[in-house]
């Protein structure tokens, strides 16, 4: 028979916080760029650099210290991206007084159309086109939607993440201090 080691308590402990963290943070999508997006993880997120800014004046992320930032990236011509209108919206105003923040970024293909499709499916809360495309390369958005949350630091905590979970992210960043 051989020896069975024993990990360190240390090991175990670590191993279980990251059990524990893992299991209530939302579920990372698969992504071909998905080693990039966990690597921008717990990092400063990139700045927005956005234009024709609807439903709110334009901002940055540094504006938004102490909120947790929920980053919507979307397309006017994206079935799920339309459909997921009404839930964004309930979440938006659901968590508005606790400080959460939702902001459409539109995809740079259709974002002519952004504005009547705003009006057309009653978007309530900020979206800003992403004009020249630099917003979508920083986070290394590659299909839609796409939502990545950032905490009351600043930091990108989670990118490209299961779009039914984006409720579950926020009430997460909501119980930490």
């Amino acid at each position: 028979m051989g020896v069975m080691k024993i990990p360190s308590a240390a090991l175990c402990v670590t191993l279980l916080a990251w059990t524990v963290t893992a299991a209530d943070g939302p579920a990372p999508e698969a992504s071909k760029v998905r080693a990039e997006l966990d690597a921008m993880q717990g990092r400063p997120a990139p700045a927005l650099e956005l234009s024709n800014w609807i439903n709110g004046k334009p901002v940055q992320i540094s504006d938004l210290k102490g909120k947790i930032v929920v980053l919507d990236f979307w397309a006017t011509w994206c079935g799920p991206c339309i459909a997921s209108i009404p839930h964004n919206n309930e979440i938006s105003r659901k968590y508005a007084d606790k400080g959460v923040v939702f902001i459409g970024v539109c995809a740079q293909k259709g974002a002519e159309k952004m504005a009547e499709t705003v009006k057309t499916h009653q978007i309530g809360y900020p979206v800003a086109a992403d004009a020249n495309g630099k917003t979508v390369a920083a986070y290394k958005a590659n299909s839609y939607p796409d939502y990545y949350i950032i905490d009351r630091k600043g930091n990108l905590r989670w990118a490209d993440f299961a779009n039914k979970d984006v409720e579950k992210a926020i009430t997460t960043l909501l119980t930490e201090k």
